[in-house]
């Protein structure tokens, strides 16, 4: 269980980039890799105010899927391999996807997440 003062610790960036994770939890499709964080991240920020976070590059994802995983957010898994054959990485969840859209910003989140 997430607690308040973690999600004080991490940035809005990550923020957005959990929200991704979150939102890819509750669809079903994690495993997640950074590749698809990124387009999930981009159809976020539509709905919200986008002063609040600047465009997130590939290289914010990962520094962020990192830092998140540090903090106890997510959790990595390499079981998928790539077309060389490399394993990629991927990304779950080490909570509830409830515990996200509560204790994030609320600038960041649209009214139906609310």
């Amino acid at each position: 269980m997430a607690t308040e003062s973690q999600f004080d610790n991490i940035s809005l960036t990550e923020q957005v980039i959990l929200l991704a994770v979150a939102a890819q939890h509750r669809d079903g499709e994690t495993p997640v890799q950074t590749h698809d964080l990124r387009e999930v991240c981009q159809t976020q920020l539509e709905g919200v105010d986008t002063e609040v976070v600047g465009t997130i590059t590939e290289a914010d994802i990962m520094r962020s899927l990192y830092r998140l995983e540090d903090e106890g957010f997510v959790e990595e898994e390499t079981d998928q391999t790539s077309p060389t054959g490399k394993g990629r990485p991927a990304y779950t969840l080490s909570f509830a996807p409830d515990e996200v859209y509560e204790g994030v910003n609320d600038n960041l989140l649209e009214d139906d997440n609310r």
